[in-house]
């Protein structure tokens, strides 16, 4: 037996390719949960994609951190946090 993989999905917009992955992934049944989509814009369109097919969202906004470094610790904790 596989182990369930947890997929965590970054977008910054409608969300497109995010779309197509949750539509393959539930069609071919993969052993696999879209644990999270996570955007950087609080008004992504995608973001509405996701919590309507049950799938937790987050907001990690790159304009609140003073620095990439920032905004990196924070996108790679929140991204632990929904995987786990």
């Amino acid at each position: 037996m596989r182990a369930m993989k947890n997929i965590v999905i970054l977008i910054s917009g409608r969300g497109s390719n995010m779309e197509a992955v949750v539509r393959a992934a539930q069609a071919e049944q993969w052993p696999a949960r879209i644990a999270a989509v996570i955007s950087n814009k609080a008004d992504a369109g995608g973001l509405q994609f996701a919590q309507a097919h049950g799938i937790p969202t987050a907001v990690v906004a790159n304009k609140d951190f003073a620095s990439r470094a920032e905004f990196d610790a924070a996108l790679q904790k929140t991204i632990a946090a929904c995987a786990s």
